[in-house]
């Protein structure tokens, strides 16, 4: 097909300027996915019933662990019989992490903490009994992420947690 000069010419500004418009909207869509905010990961806890999406008390990047925590502490009741219930997304059992549990008994004069470590893909989620073997009543819970970090004044390694998932649990009669 034989097409005038005058014909070419339009058909080449269209075709630029057609590519002009998709560079430009791959840049805008490229701008505002960058902006989107960062995914941060919920746990699902269960208990008697009920079930909560507990959003993170304490997200920092790995690369910035030491930021300020801006969430709060979930609230589940449990009581005996009814185990509090935890499933993980792979965000979080994808890397090391640790459950930390605390029971107390009834005057508060006996609280334990127990630090349970889990390597990569080992648990996607765990039951935790709301009265430990020695009686004492389940108060709460923490996922935490580690993260190393080293202590400029003194050149050691420390371990902190650089993202923290609280659930405060509250008996039930």
């Amino acid at each position: 097909m034989n097409l005038a000069p005058k014909t070419k010419k339009l058909l080449a500004i269209g075709t630029a300027g057609l590519i002009v418009v998709g560079v430009a909207f791959v840049a805008v869509l490229a701008q505002l996915v960058s902006d989107a905010p960062a995914h941060r990961p919920t746990i699902t806890a269960f208990a008697d019933g009920k079930a909560v999406t507990v959003e993170p008390y304490l997200y920092c990047p790995v690369e910035a662990p030491l930021c300020e925590n801006d969430g709060s502490s979930a609230s589940v009741p449990v009581r005996e019989g009814y185990p509090l219930q935890l499933s993980l997304p792979s965000e979080i059992t994808s890397a090391p992490w640790i459950l930390a549990a605390v029971y107390s008994d009834d005057a508060g004069a006996d609280v334990v903490e127990t630090d349970s470590l889990y390597l990569p893909d080992q648990k996607l989620g765990l039951t935790v009994p709301p009265v430990d073997a020695d009686g004492r009543a389940l108060l709460g819970v923490e996922i935490r992420l580690p993260s190393g970090i080293i202590d400029t004044d003194t050149q050691q390694e420390e371990i902190i947690s650089h993202a923290i998932w609280s659930i405060a649990t509250t008996p039930t009669g």
